[in-house]
């Protein structure tokens, strides 16, 4: 099944007059026809159990699919931090387990005064080492949705995220489309990407594939900011990822991150995907 859904609330929520995070899974369903949601947490895990745990009814209630994203501060590339990374995981990963769900984003490092190599194989060692103590403290069942990024000098292209999903299978690419077009230059093919994919991580982990999407504007050292799926400058056809997921029937989750309007775009996307509207919005 494919879920669309945004990284957050968005200016409709508030304007709706829904007012308390706890009916974010009443407003996605009911009035905007989605069915995920991301919550954020890049500048740390802020969630009582209590609260997290009423919204998790809500969400199971409204059939809302739950994923999160860890604290920007993680870094797997530097070794010396590895136990304070692994706390902002594990905690991110408890609180997800509060809410029921069970994809954690994460952004893997800046390449900072390290070689290019150096970086990627002290990441890739760290991910081994995180991933076998999540399965020792009962985070087995958890996804590592590792992103793509978008600019030159963060650790997470297209092949090193790839190749990065093969340490563990309970790791998977989260594929930032936005990001991609971003270190493309505006060229972003699509096809070549999910083709690449599929014969570097294998379609079982394609089908279950993570997706962020929104328009970004870059510049020569990549992504500069956000902006949203009106803005023609900046935006890039979605048909030719739907035309694919139909063809190879896979049930990706579909965060938008749209400046400030996520769930009304992620309900364009949805739209194009089914080829007519399906949220209540009168949209022009």
């Amino acid at each position: 099944m494919i879920r669309f859904g945004p990284a957050g609330n968005d200016l409709l929520f508030y304007e709706s007059g829904f007012k308390s995070s706890l009916e974010a899974p009443k407003w996605l369903r009911e009035v905007m026809g989605l069915s995920a949601f991301e919550v954020q947490w890049g500048r740390g895990v802020r969630l009582s159990e209590i609260t997290a745990k009423k919204m998790a009814k809500e969400a199971k209630k409204y059939d809302i699919e739950i994923s999160a994203h860890a604290p920007y501060y993680i870094n797997l590339a530097n070794n010396d931090a590895f136990e304070n990374n692994y706390r902002y995981i594990s905690t991110s990963l408890q609180a997800l387990k509060w809410l029921g769900g069970t994809r954690l984003v994460v952004h893997l490092a800046s390449q900072g005064q390290l070689s290019r190599e150096v970086a990627l194989a002290n990441i890739s060692e760290n991910l081994k080492k995180i991933m076998q103590r999540l399965e020792h403290d009962g985070f087995s069942q958890f996804l590592l949705c590792i992103e793509t990024m978008g600019k030159y000098r963060q650790i997470g292209n297209l092949e090193e995220v790839a190749q990065l999903s093969k340490v563990h299978p309970n790791i998977i690419p989260c594929v930032d489309f936005g990001h991609l077009n971003c270190l493309a230059q505006g060229n972003l093919d699509i096809p070549s990407v999910m083709e690449y994919l599929e014969q570097e991580i294998g379609l079982d982990k394609l089908r279950k594939l993570h997706i962020h999407w929104s328009a970004i504007e870059f510049g020569e050292a990549g992504e500069k900011r956000h902006t949203i799926l009106d803005d023609k400058k900046w935006a890039f056809s979605f048909e030719p990822l739907v035309q694919i997921i139909k063809d190879k029937n896979l049930s990706p989750v579909i965060i938008c991150e749209s400046s400030g309007i996520m769930a009304q775009d992620a309900t364009k996307l949805m739209d194009t995907y089914y080829r007519k509207p399906v949220s209540k919005l009168d949209r022009k």
